[in-house]
């Protein structure tokens, strides 16, 4: 059986991965607020580097991605990773390839010595939800409440 292989994106990936977003925004049923495109990927992770993006190949064909960045905890110090997206296109789920993407980012915070990896998940991903309880992650839904500023809202603070 082949390896899963995770490797950073390069220019050449763009577009692959723009179609992969896309497949996440039409499974979250957030189509309609997807307004990426090609440029704007290049600009953040290969010109700008606010975030890093990985492929995920299986027997030579790209079956999802992971995009995440660096956040800092005040009160330890360090760094840790914030995981924004993981996306497995669905014939290709349950083979334990999420899992694989944990371990990588779980390797990373190791050897930076970064304390914490976080995400977010939807209420209504039951099947990621399982998936997250039995890798031991702790729901923090109880301590904190997940806020945002975006839009027109972000735009009459200013």
């Amino acid at each position: 059986m082949s390896a899963l292989l995770i490797r950073e994106i390069k220019k050449d990936d763009l577009k692959i991965l723009l179609s992969l977003l896309k497949e996440l925004a039409e499974y979250e049923n957030m189509l309609d607020e997807f307004k990426c495109d090609e440029n704007i990927l290049k600009k953040a992770f290969l010109e700008d580097k606010i975030a890093k993006a990985l492929l995920l190949e299986f027997e030579n064909q790209v079956v999802g991605y992971a995009i995440y960045f660096i956040n800092f905890s005040s009160f330890w110090g360090k760094g840790g990773i914030y995981l924004e997206d993981i996306y497995i296109k669905k014939e290709f789920r349950r083979r334990g390839f999420a899992k694989e993407v944990f371990r990588y980012l779980a390797r990373i915070c190791k050897e930076k010595d970064y304390k914490r990896l976080e995400w977010l998940c939807l209420i209504e991903n039951e099947l990621g939800i399982k998936f997250y309880e039995n890798l031991k992650a702790t729901n923090l839904s109880k301590k904190w409440i997940n806020y945002r500023l975006d839009a027109q809202n972000l735009e009459s603070l200013c």
